[in-house]
């Protein structure tokens, strides 16, 4: 079920070749689409892993994926991360200096378009994931748990 999941979105498990490679762990990926939905040609893997157990970060540890905006080489303008379920804000610095602050979402809250925001993910209980855009056209310098 879950190589029949990550194959229906064009993606390869995180194994040395045996599907039997997956029993005990868990797989997750984060994918960015620039574009309509149904453009999967504008879907593109930001992270993914395969894992027996799911990071646990703790007070302000972070873990940052700076991407480019297109499929293409370009500004590392977007930032997703995650961070402990406890953290209430992110700082994304960008290299103009200027600063973007990500704040946890409401549990329960309404998906919306947003420049920066923490939620926590179904199926994936042991951190919050962010999102941060960067303004104009700067690019990314440094991302901190700020609360």
């Amino acid at each position: 079920m879950q190589t029949k999941a990550m194959k229906d979105w064009g993606l390869t498990p995180v194994t040395s070749g045996s599907p039997s490679d997956l029993v005990g762990k868990t797989s997750y990926f984060v994918t960015h689409l620039n574009g309509s939905s149904g453009d999967v040609t504008s879907r593109r893997l930001v992270t993914f892993d395969s894992t027996t157990e799911l990071p646990r970060p703790k007070g302000t540890d972070i873990r940052v994926h700076p991407q480019p905006l297109t499929k293409d080489d370009g500004p590392l303008r977007l930032v997703i991360g995650t961070v402990a379920t406890t953290a209430k804000q992110v700082a994304c610095h960008w290299k103009d200096g200027s600063t973007t602050l990500a704040d946890l979402a409401p549990r329960n809250s309404a998906l919306h378009s947003t420049d920066a925001v923490i939620r926590p993910v179904r199926g994936y209980p042991t951190a919050n994931w962010f999102v941060c855009l960067a303004p104009g056209s700067t690019t990314y310098k440094s991302a901190q748990v700020t609360k």
